[in-house]
């Protein structure tokens, strides 16, 4: 069976066909900023669970991530409140881009019948001092027929 590789193309065509991403990434999440190539925003789907106790449906969760690159201007900030860095402008454009992808997955009608099933809360991921990446992040069960 492979359910779990329909599921994951499912996803990754989506984010790739956004415009606001410009790299989709798949598994480890400490490897999604060692790739020197990156060009960003990304979009990073991790595979969480997939339980095993329903004879009628396969359930895949993934955690998706959105991130972007944080620039932060050499002037000194004259605003404390924006301050001299894109964090509100990352935050945007990511949570932007996973708003997209749940909306579309609620209305997805396809050829292997997949449903959103749950989708957490997001979550922001503010990475000032680790990496340099800000953005979202959230977690989707897909549901498919077996």
């Amino acid at each position: 069976m492979n359910a779990f590789y329909l599921v994951v193309d499912l996803i990754k065509e989506r984010l790739q066909n956004n415009p606001n991403v410009n790299t989709v990434l798949f598994g480890a999440t400490e490897d999604k900023d060692l790739y020197k190539k990156n060009i960003y925003p990304i979009a990073h789907i991790n595979p969480v669970s997939a339980p095993m106790d329903s004879t009628k449906a396969s359930y895949f969760t993934f955690e998706i991530a959105c991130l972007d690159q944080r620039d932060i201007s050499k002037a000194p900030a004259t605003d404390k409140f924006d301050g001299n860095d894109n964090l509100q402008d990352n935050l945007n454009i990511t949570y932007t881009i996973l708003n997209d992808l749940v909306g579309w997955l609620r209305l997805q009608n396809n050829s292997i019948y997949a449903e959103l099933d749950s989708v957490s809360e997001a979550t922001p991921i503010l990475f000032k001092d680790h990496n340099l990446l800000d953005g979202w992040y959230m977690t989707i069960t897909i549901k498919v027929p077996n």
